[in-house]
């Protein structure tokens, strides 16, 4: 009796454990920078502050993602470079001078444009086989990404929240731009 009663904890202990993280192998990314340069209308909300503004993402010569976000009316908020070591910044405003910010902001876009090098939990898809949810992390580095509206392979509108940061970026592809930037 005590044997059955014994695997039978066993077997309710192991079947309400959580998914172990693993590796995102041949995930496709969900900003698309192969072609051409991206543009996307962003937001990023801490604790009632929000900037808002254009992201630019493409690719430099050694095939490393770049963004760039500037505001409506054209300053520049940051601008930063993949490189071997990781980033480089090129510029970055006040607001936003701070190695964590830069490193949260990095992590954040470049899982985005390469998630294949990251780890987290298996993704959720539609029944098109398209990601609409990704997560990672734990505690206060944990990262929830949703993603939606899909126009053919990427997705139109994606959604980043750090929960216990209180930190939400939101990404819309800005439809009204394609035709000004390649004209």
């Amino acid at each position: 009796m005590k044997k059955i009663l014994v695997v039978l904890i066993m077997q309710v202990l192991v079947s309400c454990g959580m998914a172990g993280r693993i590796l995102w192998r041949d995930l496709t990314p969900l900003l698309g920078t192969a072609e051409r340069v991206g543009m996307y209308d962003f937001s990023l909300s801490h604790m009632n502050r929000e900037i808002e503004g254009l992201l630019l993402v493409g690719r430099n010569a050694v095939n490393k993602p770049r963004f760039v976000l500037t505001s409506y009316f054209g300053i520049s908020i940051f601008d930063l470079e993949g490189s071997s070591e990781g980033y480089q910044v090129h510029y970055v405003s006040g607001i936003l001078d701070r190695k964590r910010a830069l490193d949260l902001l990095w992590d954040d876009l470049s899982m985005l444009v390469d998630p294949c090098i990251r780890e987290g939990y298996e993704p959720f898809r539609d029944d098109q086989g398209n990601i609409i949810r990704l997560r990672t992390g734990r505690g206060i580095r944990r990262t929830e990404v949703t993603a939606g509206d899909y126009a053919g392979v990427f997705p139109q509108s994606i959604r980043i929240d750090h929960p216990h940061l209180h930190i939400t970026i939101e990404l819309k592809a800005n439809q009204n731009a394609w035709g000004s930037l390649y004209n």
